[in-house]
């Protein structure tokens, strides 16, 4: 991670989002949020382009798999960590995402998180 690595945080509960984007900055990220799937898939239309994407799975508009395939589409290869209380579901809707996102339960352990990103970083 030589340069600050850009994470697009997408969450429509403002709490968490909040929460998630305080922490990552702490960590040393450049971060950007986007309360619902809409808002995310518009910034996504434009650069610079998320080095990572850490999307809640349950939204307005678009939900977190919708997200992550347009990411993807628009970035090959970028890493997806979907954060859910419905695990369940995200194993039977993955479909094509390339690589497969990294999947979160909630309560989310923010440690996990934050390392797992950094492995992804550091593997691109």
């Amino acid at each position: 991670m030589s340069k600050q690595s850009l994470v697009l945080v997408v969450d429509d509960d403002v709490r968490t989002a909040r929460l998630f984007v305080r922490m990552l900055r702490e960590d040393g990220f450049q971060v950007e949020l986007a309360h619902d799937g809409a808002a995310a898939i518009g910034r996504l239309g434009r650069a610079p382009l998320p080095d990572v994407l850490v999307t809640d799975l349950s939204m307005p508009h678009a939900d977190g798999l919708a997200v992550a395939k347009y990411a993807q589409a628009c970035r090959p290869g970028l890493p997806v960590f979907l954060v859910t209380g419905y695990p369940d579901l995200v194993a039977r809707r993955m479909g094509s995402l390339d690589p497969e996102p990294q999947v979160f339960t909630k309560p989310v352990d923010y440690d996990e998180l934050s390392t797992k990103l950094v492995q992804a970083l550091i593997g691109k």
